[in-house]
């Protein structure tokens, strides 16, 4: 019979550059969920995934322009700007843990438990050596025990910067989508991604840049633009698609 105690399966999904991008996606379009009154009605702002070429933009979300081509307002755009590797700027796990010397590699346990089956034959072979030898065959101490380790590699702390972009034809619009960037997260300017079970670090800068046109008397178009800049400390597992190895080992 196996004694061995029954694993619990947990999805486990690879955390990536790309993972970190959804995340950050994710919470403005679905957690966030800003809306705006328009002439249209109170509805939901469109939000853009800046990252994505322009002509799949016009034909994967046709709603986002109107039919001479041109985005429509009020609009929210996410941007990546850079990813850095600071070693001041890191998580909880801090040090440098060297991954095994083998072609599994690996660096943290994850989980270990003992291997039955393997630990019994070691116990089986001293009591029959024992037994051979005629020697006293009572209780077997058996020091020779196998485990089964779980291991993964070590997370490697990444700093990436976003800008939000809140463009809008109005001020009470701009007002709206402003407005849960400041009070969502409290008295703090911090707030946390989730993403396949991983959990991101979100820094919102304190400074708002603004960039109205509405002082000016010229003929074209009001337009309210307001730069919301955003550092998450996220984390990479593996190398991505050119890891040779797994992820878990």
């Amino acid at each position: 019979m196996d004694y061995s105690m029954p694993i619990k399966h947990e999805p486990f999904e690879p955390s990536t550059i790309e993972s970190i991008d959804t995340a950050m996606y994710k919470y403005v379009d679905e957690v966030l969920d800003l809306h705006v009154n328009t002439n249209k009605g109170y509805g939901k702002a469109n939000v853009l995934w800046l990252g994505a070429e322009r002509a799949f933009q016009v034909k994967n979300n046709k709603e986002l322009r109107d039919s001479a081509g041109k985005l429509i307002l009020p609009l929210i755009a996410v941007h990546r700007d850079s990813v850095s590797k600071d070693p001041a700027f890191k998580g909880a796990f801090q040090a440098n843990v060297f991954e095994h010397p083998d072609y599994k590699g690996g660096a943290i346990s994850v989980s270990k438990r003992i291997k039955q089956d393997k630990t019994r034959n070691f116990a089986n072979t001293k009591r029959n050596r024992a037994t051979r030898n005629g020697e006293e065959t009572g209780k077997i101490t058996n020091s020779n025990i196998v485990y089964q380790e779980i291991i993964m590699p070590a997370p490697v702390y990444v700093a990436v910067t976003y800008t939000i972009t809140l463009r809008s034809e109005y001020q009470q619009q701009m007002n709206d989508l402003v407005a849960p960037f400041i009070g969502r997260t409290g008295q703090i300017n911090s707030f946390v991604l989730r993403r396949n079970g991983h959990l991101y670090e979100a820094f919102i800068d304190q400074g708002f840049t603004h960039n109205n046109n509405s002082a000016n008397l010229n003929e074209e178009s009001r337009m309210y633009t307001t730069e919301i800049s955003i550092r998450v400390l996220g984390y990479l597992i593996g190398e991505g698609e050119n890891d040779d190895r797994p992820i878990v080992r």
